[in-house]
């Protein structure tokens, strides 16, 4: 029994840790779902090693691809094939609950509407509990057809839970949300406050240390905005390139600050390179923010010059997607 307390505890804290990323997406009926599982399932052992982590990491997503691939081709009994029968196992999709019966037929009348989609992953990750679950996330981006001929595109995060059972690994919890683009309204609201913010900062000598206030001030008067940053552009000091892109974001009631550049190249970012080499203002596409706020978001970037037309760094304001 010490044991089992052990791995749900494990569980446990695996799934908070990811719900501060796809908060929206693991709920408290999926904590429930596991600590079942697992109070009334044999012991498990905790992942022993990094090659049974890769293992077990690659056996979870060959199967998503898997998945992911029967979904393109609207194939509603092979994508959902591996799920669990069990009365236990929970399934959701935009909110409602289904029993792996029900979802297939929900899915069927939704797919006799379409006449094709591509979906592709942007984002996923996969989690090991303990050796006998998984928990793959993905963001995920959706063009599909209509059988009248409309065009759509849409953006999904999913959480597939996958325990292995004497029969192979199988599904035991899956959970879609689309996630909503932002409005016009809140985009020319954000187009409308970086604006001005721009045209304050452009006459200023700019210096990562001396952003803080200019950019939390600016967090603090528009609530709904999740985060920004100044990402200047790289300078040479002694035959070293240097970068600086001090980020502040919401976590809660805190305003939070990290420096991007040293999580990953954001010279090479869409919302970075894009309005730097245009000299235009621009709105990224939907993606996951690996390194950044590790939220799903849409960035709007405007690139700040000085008086000899040389680029200074790229000013953001980022909206969360949900």
């Amino acid at each position: 029994m010490y044991e089992q307390k052990t791995e749900y505890k494990l569980i446990k804290n695996h799934i908070m840790e990811t719900s501060n990323h796809f908060k929206k997406l693991i709920t408290w009926a999926t904590l429930t779902l596991i600590m079942g599982a697992v109070l009334f399932n044999s012991c498990k052992t905790p992942v022993s090693g990094n090659e049974e982590k890769t293992a077990i990491t690659d056996t979870i997503n060959k199967l998503m691809s898997g998945i992911i691939n029967y979904a393109g081709q609207l194939n509603v009994d092979s994508t959902f094939k591996l799920l669990s029968a069990d009365s236990g196992s929970i399934y959701m999709s935009e909110g409602m609950h289904y029993s792996a019966s029900n979802l297939k037929s929900a899915f069927k009348k939704v797919y006799s509407g379409i006449k094709s989609q591509q979906i592709k992953v942007i984002f996923s990750e996969v989690k090991l509990p303990s050796q006998d679950f998984a928990i793959w996330i993905g963001f995920l981006k959706n063009n599909y057809i209509t059988a009248t001929d409309q065009v759509f595109e849409g953006y999904l995060c999913e959480t597939w839970i996958w325990q292995r059972k004497p029969e192979g690994w199988r599904v035991i919890h899956y959970h879609e949300s689309i996630l909503k683009m932002p409005s016009a309204e809140q985009k020319s609201l954000v187009e409308t406050a970086l604006g001005k913010l721009s045209e304050e900062l452009a006459s200023k000598p700019l210096k990562p240390l001396e952003m803080r206030q200019a950019l939390t001030d600016f967090l603090k008067k528009y609530p709904s905005f999740y985060g920004t940053t100044f990402a200047f552009a790289p300078t040479e000091v002694d035959g070293k390139i240097q970068k600086a892109a001090p980020y502040f974001y919401r976590s809660g009631n805190e305003i939070k600050q990290i420096e991007i550049s040293e999580s990953y190249d954001y010279t090479a970012s869409e919302w970075y390179a894009v309005p730097a080499t245009t000299k235009a203002p621009f709105w990224s596409a939907p993606y996951y923010d690996d390194g950044g706020g590790s939220v799903v978001m849409v960035t709007y970037a405007i690139p700040l010059f000085g008086g000899d037309n040389k680029l200074k760094g790229v000013l953001t304001s980022d909206l969360e997607l949900k």
